[in-house]
């Protein structure tokens, strides 16, 4: 009996077990980077999507743009604390200097996450969100030519091959507005630059990463800061932060561009810390695809023959780089 007795398990211990092992399933798949990379890419095309449909429930993009970025720090904010997660490793010891190399590192972290996004959002409505989303598909091979030149990643023939074709879709891109209005062509122009300011921003996480520091703590940094620069710039330009009226269709939009952000983000420095800043920028191809497809099926923008031609050249860029990334991982490099 006594034998028996020391294997009995307590009610319910089976369902504890249970749950245990579906939650450790859960956080095993939020750890593969090839999940965060799919999750991440989507919803970077969503929220294009999203800005775009801002002017026909009111909203005036950046205005949307701003209170989002908020709901979702805040959003992050709440999951992550009623989740017990702690900012820092008991015990750590972090000094004054610390303290301010992560403030200077969610600042500039901030600008250069929400400079693209504010040119992604005014410019979709404009020239379209499929454009928008194709824009995202160009850091991955920019970012490859920034760790080259900065020596965080050895030179690899293949790898420059796909920067090289990235350039070219990069100019057959901006080729398939040229019958856009004068002010859609600008707009067009910048959001060229988007690709620029993200593979900027991928190589300076890495480059810069304070040590010690939790990748949600980043994130809502990055995103209190860019908060901060939304609403001092829609202050100073005047730009309406409520919408024309607030409908149901106006709240809804709201509350699913915050749920977006607040995932998003919540994953992005996971994704950058366990894969990369060369991986990590292949959210934007993802972005490209989805965005494409989103882009027909809600606005019925059809891509014309430069658009897709421009997504084949791309697409090829992509394809050597990672030829090349794993070449140098099968070299231990």
């Amino acid at each position: 009996m006594t034998a028996t007795a020391g294997c009995e398990k307590k009610p319910g211990s089976d369902a504890g077990e249970s749950r245990d092992r579906t939650n450790a399933g859960v956080g095993n798949l939020l750890d593969a980077p090839i999940v965060l990379l799919l999750i991440v890419g989507s919803f970077l095309a969503a929220s294009t999507v999203f800005a775009k449909a801002a002017p026909s429930f009111g909203w005036h993009p950046v205005g949307l743009l701003q209170w989002s970025v908020l709901g979702g720090a805040a959003g992050m904010f709440a999951a992550t604390r009623l989740a017990g997660l702690k900012s820092r490793e008991e015990g750590s010891g972090e000094a004054v200097a610390s303290r301010r190399q992560l403030l200077v590192y969610i600042s500039v972290t901030g600008i250069l996450f929400i400079l693209p996004n504010m040119i992604a959002v005014t410019a979709a409505p404009k020239v379209g969100a499929g454009f928008v989303a194709l824009c995202y598909a160009f850091p991955l091979v920019l970012t490859y030519a920034f760790a080259v030149v900065l020596g965080l990643q050895r030179f690899q023939s293949l790898m420059v091959a796909g920067v090289i074709f990235g350039v070219a879709g990069g100019v057959l891109l901006a080729v398939s507005g040229k019958t856009l209005s004068a002010d859609a062509s600008l707009w067009s122009v910048l959001a060229l630059s988007i690709p620029v300011f993200l593979a900027a921003g991928n190589i300076y996480r890495t480059l810069k990463w304070p040590e010690g520091a939790k990748p949600v703590d980043l994130a809502l940094g990055m995103m209190i800061v860019g908060f901060l620069a939304l609403f001092l710039f829609t202050a100073l330009w005047k730009i309406p932060v409520a919408p024309a009226e607030w409908t149901g269709e106006a709240v809804t939009l709201l509350a699913a561009q915050t749920a977006i952000f607040g995932l998003q983000y919540g994953l992005y420095f996971r994704l950058q810390k366990s894969a990369g800043p060369v991986y990590l920028s292949q959210i934007g191809s993802v972005a490209a695809v989805v965005g494409l497809a989103l882009g027909y099926l809600v606005f019925n923008e059809i891509p014309n023959a430069a658009k897709l031609a421009a997504v084949g050249v791309v697409g090829i860029g992509i394809v050597l780089v990672t030829m090349g990334q794993r070449r140098l991982l099968r070299a231990g490099r």
